[in-house]
């Protein structure tokens, strides 16, 4: 990013840079005016360091279940963290309920249905408005 001009815009995913290793809030400050598009994904942590011990492929541990909706107990990034400071920065962009899960083991439905009620509720707390699109 350092190295391209501001017409480089970004896809902000939690669940992406967190499962990364990066940290999830300081890329947000450093890159926030950047940001044009919000994924809001999860990590299930425990999955995570079972998958990273044992060195699987990417797509193993898309299967596996490493990553989930916002809202999910199971999942380890603050969210409202985000809505909170995507609220300072004035985001205007989309916030997207993003899984990366098998539907098999994730009810499809029921994992968009929590992700969604997460994101409106959190939103409402950071008093970022949202318009809903279907």
């Amino acid at each position: 990013m350092k190295g391209s001009s501001d017409e480089a815009t970004l896809i902000f995913d939690a669940g992406h840079l967190h499962f990364g290793g990066a940290d999830v809030m300081d890329s947000l400050d450093k890159w926030g005016d950047r940001i044009r598009h919000v994924h809001f994904k999860d990590v299930r942590e425990d999955v995570a360091r079972q998958i990273r011990a044992e060195n699987k492929s990417f797509l193993y541990r898309v299967v596996g279940g490493v990553f989930t909706v916002s809202g999910d107990p199971k999942g380890s990034i603050d969210f409202q963290s985000v809505t909170d400071v995507l609220k300072k920065m004035d985001y205007s962009g989309w916030i997207v309920v993003e899984a990366e899960r098998d539907p098999a083991k994730a009810n499809p439905f029921e994992y968009s249905k929590l992700g969604y009620d997460h994101i409106v509720d959190i939103c409402g707390k950071s008093g970022l408005s949202i318009a809903i699109t279907v």
